[in-house]
């Protein structure tokens, strides 16, 4: 059974599900066993790199989640639309002449940092389990409440021009570019809306490794290790022990668990524990209540790693 991460460039127009049904049948010709999913979908509307989870990485789709994401996209001023989007109707027009540069970018420096966030009506964030785009297209409110969102930055990658302009963004679990794009306008008062988007990295794995969809063959031998998922946390090289302990579901105290390795991602998102024989994920109990412990959360063995 295969098991590790396939990256592929998902095109503008196809469904992150669509994407896994098609790994998935050529996967089940060789083994009907292997469970195939991915980590964080893509906009049908947006192209760039989908991360697919197979066998027992599936066990480490939420550590992968959060690993921090860079999109590139192309902004439309002077337009808003329903979907924040080109694909959908158009609820504003503005002027985008008088948008000059400076005001722009001065914009953008207020979307850095940790923020509240309203999510676009149409988007497959469920209410009361139904998705809000169904509810919105079925003439329903699809009032979905704001939450945080994590944005490292926001750049200008062009100049402004015929109400276009290129902008980057660096930014964590949830967020949603159309939204932000939404918000610029808002702000600049003309409207706007994103006419492409593209996915270029998560984590340490970038859209340049990435195999398109059409062109998708021998799967075993494209897929990348579980280990380099733990590369952006913090980490706990074990000691042979502690090793031990945490692959029989034990806690172990940090002190003893071997050597700290530090990350770029804060440890509230997770630390990842490495022995030679496994990689994992645990809890750090800080709680003050005795000596600090390190609880395991899911462990993969080195059997069952690519």
């Amino acid at each position: 059974m295969p098991n590790g991460l396939l990256l592929v460039d998902k095109p503008a127009g196809l469904r992150s599900a669509e994407c896994v049904a098609r790994v998935k049948r050529l996967v089940n010709k060789a083994d009907k066993n292997t469970r195939v999913g991915h980590a964080g979908t893509l906009d049908s509307t947006a192209s760039g790199l989908l991360i697919l989870l197979l066998g027992t990485a599936t066990r480490l789709s939420d550590y992968v989640m959060k690993l921090p994401k860079n999109y590139e996209a192309e902004v439309k001023l002077g337009v808003a639309t329903d979907t924040c989007d080109a694909s959908g109707q158009v609820i504003f027009s503005g002027d985008a002449t008088l948008v000059r540069e400076a005001a722009f970018d001065r914009v953008l420096c207020s979307f850095w940092g940790t923020r509240m966030q309203r999510p676009p009506e149409i988007s497959a964030l469920k209410i009361d389990g139904k998705p809000s785009y169904r509810i919105a297209r079925e003439g329903g409110a699809a009032n979905l409440s704001s939450r945080p969102v994590a944005v490292t930055s926001v750049k200008r990658c062009s100049a402004v021009s015929d109400g276009g302009v290129k902008i980057s963004v660096a930014c964590g679990k949830g967020t949603y570019i159309r939204a932000i794009v939404r918000d610029i306008g808002e702000a600049l008062g003309c409207g706007a809306h994103v006419e492409s988007l593209r996915r270029t990295s998560i984590g340490p794995f970038n859209i340049c490794e990435a195999q398109a969809t059409d062109n998708i063959a021998d799967i075993s031998a494209n897929l990348r290790a579980l280990r380099e998922v733990g590369s952006a946390f913090h980490r706990v090289a074990l000691t042979q022990d502690a090793e031990r302990r945490l692959m029989h579901g034990l806690c172990v105290p940090i002190a003893e668990a071997g050597r700290y390795c530090p990350g770029s991602l804060e440890l509230r998102h997770g630390l990842c524990v490495e022995g030679v024989d496994m990689i994992g994920f645990a809890d750090a109990d800080l709680s003050g209540c005795g000596a600090p412990l390190l609880k395991p959360r899911v462990n993969v063995p080195m059997g069952e790693l690519k």
